[in-house]
């Protein structure tokens, strides 16, 4: 994102968070986005927000959207915030079938 590179990371989180309360199939198409222009950081920031504020469901039915792409990037976002978080998605993810 533009902002990362002009230095302004505090604005592109800002952003990033707010976009975390966007519906899920919308989340699913930014992260496939940036993963297309190799923003990794961008992914892995918008992910945390998301995993901040939104249900573990939530975070399973965005998985689902691209398991192979999301799983690893959720369980790493998840792990990042808490051992907590991660346990509950890891949980989300079974009931959804998607580990």
């Amino acid at each position: 994102m533009a902002l990362a590179d002009a230095g302004r990371t505090d604005d592109r989180d800002r952003l990033l968070r707010q976009g975390a309360a966007r519906p899920v199939a919308d989340l699913a198409g930014a992260c496939a986005a940036l993963r297309a222009v190799r923003r990794d950081a961008e992914t892995h920031a918008l992910l945390g927000a998301f995993l901040g504020r939104r249900t573990p469901e939530d975070a399973a039915a965005l998985a689902a959207a691209d398991p192979a792409a999301l799983v690893p990037e959720l369980r790493a976002a998840a792990r990042a915030l808490s051992p907590a978080r991660e346990r509950d998605l890891l949980h989300a993810l079974r009931v959804a079938g998607l580990v």
